[in-house]
């Protein structure tokens, strides 16, 4: 098992929104999660296509004081950065935004 890759990290950057110095931010490797959490992230990650919607980042929308997501997500040797506007979120998207979130501290759901 030697060269075996190792596995995908994201991290995640929230900025904006009505109040000053609410930025949050959290980075997260597969490698670190537990199965079920690990299960959890690897399915957000192959439903948002971060490398297709890098091609078209930034992904903007209407909104003042709106939050705006940068993802970086690694793998190996690649690497794809999206920046959206909380307005702008693509449905594929949500559900990782969601998990980040609340990896972060910033929801009060549970870690699924």
């Amino acid at each position: 098992m030697g060269g075996e890759q190792a596995g995908p990290r994201v991290s995640f950057r929230r900025t904006g929104g009505l109040f000053a110095g609410g930025v949050v931010t959290t980075s997260v490797s597969a490698d670190d999660l537990d199965g079920p959490a690990r299960e959890v992230l690897q399915r957000c990650l192959e439903q948002a296509d971060l490398q297709a919607l890098a091609e078209r980042s930034p992904i903007s929308g209407p909104g003042a004081d709106t939050y705006q997501y940068d993802i970086v997500l690694e793998h190996g040797e690649a690497r794809s950065q999206v920046v959206v506007a909380q307005t702008a979120v693509p449905d594929h998207l949500r559900p990782l935004v969601e998990w980040l979130e609340r990896r972060a501290g910033t929801a009060r759901s549970p870690d699924r």
